[in-house]
């Protein structure tokens, strides 16, 4: 059973529903667990990945994609699915793998309703923005990656659990309650996630602080990166409406050091990268 994290304020009676087995949290396919087994050892090379990604030509077309999208402008054409993995990298090709798997199996309306294609749109942005600062602030560009496409991946299994419990018993849960739970609760439903899908504990603790950074212990750094990447997907709209915030209002520009020379730069690049990674991955 995966427990509760967060319980219900003291004032405020449990949500029935909300309760969380495994079946709650949406699997990953088999070639993308896979996948993610491989990764995880050091050594791997993209020769022994290449036969495991090729098994499945969706996901080969949009490694493929990826290494030839304008992203890796200045290469060669890659016309094998060996060489845009190389280009790529391994752990690239990992996020690659699950970007694809996770946006396949969160488009479904019944269970989702409207909010499945918006919440994986502003995943992949969250994703792409997540990268670009931490190429500024020199934290693993790819796990930042991928801390930013799974921040919000609590909300899905919350939306899934209500849908689950209308299902076994007629009856939909309240809506006030399914939105409370959706604002107050998805970041720590994200870090069961996380760990029922056995992503690197590197994950886990920005995923579940990515609303308030200053509660990680040991990866405070990364889940400032999460969190402003997500302040900034939020003011671009990807996925969402733009709030139009400046981040620079914020203390995390401060505290990782973001300027306004370097918010400007993100501006003028954020948009066209999102544009690309939902043409090439969602």
């Amino acid at each position: 059973m995966l427990p509760v994290i967060h319980p219900p304020p003291s004032n405020a009676r449990p949500f029935e529903w909300l309760k969380t087995d495994e079946t709650a949290v949406p699997m990953l396919p088999a070639i993308a667990l896979k996948v993610i087994e491989l990764v995880s050892d050091p050594d791997v090379t993209v020769t022994s990945l290449a036969p495991v990604v090729s098994k499945d030509q969706v996901l080969a077309s949009r490694v493929l994609g990826l290494g030839n999208s304008a992203a890796y402008a200045g290469y060669q054409p890659a016309t094998t699915l060996l060489e845009a993995m190389v280009r790529l990298g391994t752990v690239a090709v990992r996020n690659v793998v699950v970007t694809v798997s996770f946006a396949s199996r969160m488009h479904d309306p019944k269970i989702y309703g409207e909010q499945g294609r918006h919440l994986v749109d502003h995943a992949i942005g969250t994703a792409y923005v997540a990268r670009l600062i931490a190429e500024k602030v020199r934290v693993d560009v790819e796990e930042a990656f991928m801390c930013g496409l799974m921040h919000d991946i609590g909300k899905l299994v919350i939306l899934k659990l209500a849908h689950d419990h209308a299902r076994k018993t007629g009856k939909p849960a309240p809506a006030d309650e399914v939105q409370s739970a959706v604002d107050d609760r998805h970041a720590a439903f994200g870090g069961l996630t996380l760990k029922r899908w056995k992503l690197p504990e590197s994950l886990i603790e920005p995923v579940t602080c990515h609303h308030d950074y200053t509660m990680a212990h040991t990866r405070k750094k990364e889940a400032a990166v999460c969190y402003a990447a997500n302040r900034l997907s939020h003011r671009y709209g990807f996925g969402c409406e733009s709030d139009g915030r400046s981040l620079l209002d914020d203390h995390v520009s401060t505290y990782l050091g973001l300027d306004e020379e370097w918010l400007n730069s993100a501006d003028d690049r954020a948009p066209g990268l999102y544009d690309i990674a939902r043409k090439v991955l969602a």
